[in-house]
């Protein structure tokens, strides 16, 4: 009964008595690669959010589906809204369930495009609102490339019948931007610019400007190994945020 859409208001009503803590989940609707599924990012925070929600007892919200995704949009299916639409509706929502009595916001989030906008929105609740927001990546740390063999992996512990393996590639990630130089995502010398994802790949499969970033390699059992210890961790983070006093957690007045 962790699941707010599976449950009646009376049920809700109920659940929201019992702890002052709820987790968002929220993420994409863009491109993975050939492989994987357009949702990607946000049925992985929605698993993970559900699974978190199932050890710790803790409401779980409707998953956000669309993000922040602009970059991806040369590819068939990217969906995006811009930052200022995004951080208003996730604001939005996340006061609606302080007005159920909610005080603490566990956001997790499944898409990095979001990261920046959810910040925002985490600062604002805790300096405006009395309301304590914190983000937490649906995926486990270290994931190396985007659609690459750590995606691919969680992807496939979760749905591994919506993954297409023998559609996967391996993908060397271009150098230039016309006559200059790339660095990571989206540096030329010492400046950063607006990058999109077809300056650096065709596939979609993503990572640092001149690596090689492999997804023909993943598999449900690396899945596992990343995602199982995961839940843990974040499991035990919100266990930490249900017995935590509000007032300590909220920002100091000025003096």
């Amino acid at each position: 009964m962790v699941q707010l859409a599976e449950i009646s208001w009376e049920e809700a009503g109920e659940a929201f008595k019992e702890t002052d803590v709820v987790i968002i989940p929220v993420g994409s609707t863009e491109q993975h690669g050939p492989h994987n599924l357009l949702g990607t990012d946000h049925l992985v925070a929605a698993a993970m959010a559900r699974a978190v929600g199932e050890k710790t007892g803790v409401l779980v919200l409707p998953v956000v589906p669309v993000g922040v995704s602009e970059h991806h949009r040369q590819f068939p299916g990217s969906l995006w809204v811009p930052p200022e639409v995004f951080r208003a509706y996730m604001k939005a929502v996340a006061l609606a369930a302080v007005s159920h009595g909610v005080k603490k916001v566990l956001i997790v989030n499944g898409h990095g495009g979001n990261t920046a906008s959810l910040m925002e929105v985490a600062g604002e609740l805790r300096r405006e609102c009395g309301v304590f927001a914190a983000v937490a990546s649906a995926f486990p740390p270290g994931l190396e490339g985007h659609a690459g063999e750590g995606e691919t992996s969680v992807n496939l512990y979760f749905h591994g019948h919506l993954v297409k393996m023998e559609k996967a590639v391996d993908t060397r990630q271009r150098e230039r931007l016309g006559s200059m130089i790339i660095e990571g995502f989206n540096r030329i010398g010492p400046a950063q610019f607006p990058w999109d994802t077809v300056d650096l790949t065709d596939t979609g499969v993503l990572g640092n400007a001149g690596t090689m970033i492999r997804s023909t390699t993943a598999s449900a059992d690396k899945g596992k190994r990343l995602v199982e210890p995961y839940i843990e961790e974040l499991s035990r983070l919100v266990e930490a945020l249900k017995g935590a006093d509000l007032e300590e957690l909220l920002c100091k007045p000025h003096k």
